[in-house]
């Protein structure tokens, strides 16, 4: 039987789960006291909704994968998934809001701040130690026949 081989995955320590928790509190306060169009606004509002959902649901939502291929191809499919479930939080939350007659950019960052503080600091499913390993498909047997 092959050895187990298990993906790198992030930490999910506290530091990081508070930080991912405030991001959204802090994107909503920069929208607040800075001026309309300021590099300083854009460039927190732009980091907030492209990455910070996205890693907060990416926590729940991705399970390691047998080890395929190098590490620097485990980070590139983790940055994608995070943008991409930025991306659909973030147009879900627009459409729910604009659908109700309730649209404005301050409800929705107040949304997508609580969904990514929440998805944040709750626990995973399947409690904190869960690791999940999968056996490397083992190629060097022959199949066997089966009766």
């Amino acid at each position: 039987m092959a050895p187990l081989r298990s993906v790198p995955e992030i930490r999910w320590g506290l530091p990081l789960r508070s930080g991912l928790a405030v991001s959204g509190w802090l994107a909503w306060a920069a929208f607040r006291v800075l001026p309309d169009g300021a590099p300083l606004r854009v460039l927190v509002m732009t980091v907030f909704l492209l990455l910070c959902p996205g890693m907060a649901a990416a926590r729940w939502a991705a399970r390691p994968t047998p080890a395929r291929g190098a590490v620097s191809a485990v980070a590139l499919e983790t940055a994608v998934l995070t943008v991409v479930l930025s991306i659909s939080l973030s147009v879900l939350a627009v459409v729910a809001f604009y659908l109700s007659g309730a649209f404005t950019t301050s409800r929705v960052l107040i949304a997508l701040a609580v969904v990514t503080s929440g998805l944040a600091l709750f626990p995973r499913p399947g409690g904190p130690h869960r690791r999940e390993t999968h056996a490397a498909p083992d190629d060097t047997q022959p199949m066997k026949k089966r009766r």
